[in-house]
């Protein structure tokens, strides 16, 4: 490319944002990020919640904004930019579907602002924060744990019978039985009100020394 040509290029493409416009699009993005930002705090029902996770959706968002203002209409930029991602990897594995979800969310923010599509990137939003806002307090109104009993002896069916009484689903994941101590793992989905006093009751009943309630989102396979 000549200089001619390569001045040509420069003015034309610096013609395609004002800095006004890549301003206003960086600021769209992130009271959307923002709002996605606090929607994953909100919703979040893990065992430890990550700040830098959810910081990281942000910058995401504002990266993916600022590179398809880079791209524009150009192809051949677009097609570089495909292969200079292509050798990105995710180095850290994300083991819930739900921060996937959000990655994706982080994308399309960007995406959306980043091209000018603020109606779509806006409406969007409000839709699958309300979406999720809905299944989070609505839909799972039943929190899933792990129940682990110890004693000497502990009669899992008799178990069983009690969580059933208390109107709590269960499903036995471990039964370990050692020298002088036996250990029992049940999944079980309870109401946040009947937590305490499940504990209490197994702790007096059932020949349990040592009863815990270990909040719970993973998969677990049987």
């Amino acid at each position: 490319m000549n200089e001619i040509n390569l001045y040509k290029y420069l003015v034309d493409n610096s013609n395609l944002y004002t800095l006004e416009t890549i301003a206003f699009n960086m600021a769209i993005t992130a009271v959307l990020a923002l709002f996605m930002f606090l929607i994953y705090k909100i919703t979040f029902s893990g065992v430890l919640y990550s700040l830098s996770f959810n910081v990281s959706l942000v910058i995401i968002s504002m990266i993916t904004a600022m590179v398809i203002m880079v791209i524009g209409n150009n192809l051949g930029i677009s097609l570089g930019m495909v292969g200079a991602l292509s050798i990105v990897r995710f180095r850290s594995a994300i083991k819930e579907p739900r921060d996937l979800t959000f990655l994706f969310w982080a994308i399309a923010i960007g995406l959306a602002a980043g091209s000018g599509a603020f109606l779509i990137g806006g409406v969007g939003s409000l839709f699958i924060g309300f979406m999720i806002l809905v299944f989070s307090r609505v839909v799972h109104k039943e929190n899933c744990y792990l129940l682990v009993i110890k004693g000497s002896e502990i009669n899992t069916k008799e178990v069983e019978k009690s969580l059933s009484q208390y109107g709590i689903k269960n499903k036995l994941r471990l039964h370990n039985v050692g020298h002088n101590l036996m250990e029992v793992t049940f999944e079980v989905f309870i109401k946040d009100q009947k937590k305490h006093s499940i504990v209490e009751y197994l702790k007096q009943n059932h020949g349990a020394q040592e009863v815990n309630l270990v909040s719970f989102n993973g998969e677990v396979t049987g």
